[in-house]
């Protein structure tokens, strides 16, 4: 039986926002989540998820039975093939220290999902605690027990913890701890997404549709993975939406390797980009090429790559981060959704522990504090590494 009652008040609906709010679901805890979007799917939220064992086995703790088996039904196929190759398609001796343990071991062995599907998997049975068209507009300390918050609609509420899981641009951060913040490393990723039935996709390199493939090339690397869905038992009974078969791509390297200027605002429009794929790959494999050319219009993305500092102790009382608000990183070692799922697991199991009154709040807080820095650090150290090996970062 319970003995502490206390509300969790959960500002932002990415995949490590709902992870916290299902396992506190899971353990009785009453929460809130307060997302900025006005929908699930106002925008797009990005492509192809790799889930380790450990955001796998956090999952598992914080989802029902029922959901964890819908996650794993809803993932793409399994493709064992990996190839590392250069920009002609040839062999290249060459991979990322961060991805070994998935490539040898079976009980590391990553799944493939696509991202949206894992934020709809991750909603099912608290839609009524998720709340729409909140933009955080100011975060006030009320008193020792409880944080006011404020959102731009001019509603405001009180709860007991306040948990900010708005992603790597967070306002909470900015508030409360400006210090967790990422810099710019220099470095950008261009996205994109190449459905089965896209004109052109005829043309595409055969051997970029058996499984991961990285390219790698002077300064950059391209990561490819082909994402198959078969029929998932459930996906109708829980109302998802089906997954289509894509190519997802990824392209990261330094700004002057991809022709642009330090410090200037990037490409925005499908246009620039694709001239700026088109420039650094003119001499690449024509089969490699007819994987940009075949991207849809609105199926890419630029984003600059940003690095938080290790996170360091906070000080503030029932205010606290996870995921990319409290320690954004590259892409490159694909650590961060996973990051962010492990943050969400570890508060919940500290936090159960306070419900219970094996310890206080304010002590549940601080140690999952302290774990967080330990467990994000390592993973921070690994993005570093990762980035140099895959485009000299």
């Amino acid at each position: 039986m319970q003995k502490n009652t206390f509300h969790v008040a959960i500002i932002g609906g990415g995949l490590g926002g709902l992870c916290l709010a299902q396992g506190l679901k899971q353990q009785g805890i009453p929460f809130d989540v307060f997302e900025r979007d006005s929908a699930l799917d106002s925008r797009s939220q990005g492509f192809r998820i790799r889930i380790n064992a450990d955001g796998q086995a956090a999952l598992r703790h914080c989802l029902p039975p029922q959901l964890f088996e819908l996650f794993t039904a809803t993932c793409a196929d399994d493709l064992p093939n990996v190839h590392a190759l250069d920009t002609q398609l040839n062999s290249a001796n060459q991979w990322i220290e961060a991805w070994q343990d998935g490539e040898h071991k079976e009980e590391r062995a990553e799944l493939k999902v696509h991202r949206q599907t894992l934020r709809e998997v991750l909603m099912c049975g608290i839609a009524d605690r998720v709340h729409f068209n909140k933009e955080l507009r100011e975060v006030r300390q009320h008193d020792d027990n409880e944080v006011a918050f404020d959102f731009a609609d001019g509603s405001s509420y009180r709860s007991n913890l306040l948990v900010g899981a708005d992603g790597g641009s967070s306002r909470m951060a900015a508030q409360c701890f400006p210090e967790a913040q990422g810099r710019d490393t220099g470095a950008v990723c261009i996205y994109g997404k190449v459905p089965f039935d896209a004109g052109g996709h005829h043309q595409i390199a055969p051997v970029l549709y058996g499984g991961t493939t990285v390219i790698f090339a002077t300064g950059l690397a391209v990561v490819i993975d082909a994402m198959r869905f078969s029929l998932a038992a459930g996906v109708a009974e829980y109302g998802l939406t089906p997954a289509r078969n894509y190519l997802y791509w990824a392209m990261i390297g330094m700004r002057e390797r991809l022709g642009l200027a330090a410090g200037a605002s990037l490409p925005a429009t499908d246009a620039h980009i694709r001239q700026c794929i088109a420039d650094v790959s003119a001499d690449w494999a024509p089969g490699l090429r007819a994987l940009f050319a075949a991207t849809p219009a609105g199926m890419s993305a630029m984003l600059p790559v940003r690095q938080a500092p290790p996170p360091q102790v906070w000080l503030q009382d029932r205010v606290t981060l996870l995921g990319d608000a409290a320690h954004v990183m590259s892409p490159a070692s694909g650590l961060g959704c996973n990051t962010a799922l492990l943050d969400a697991d570890l508060l919940v199991r500290q936090l159960s522990m306070a419900a219970t009154g094996a310890c206080t709040l304010d002590h549940a807080i601080a140690r999952y504090e302290q774990g967080m820095r330990e467990h994000a650090g390592e993973a921070l150290r690994s993005s570093e590494r990762s980035g140099v090996q895959l485009y000299g970062g």
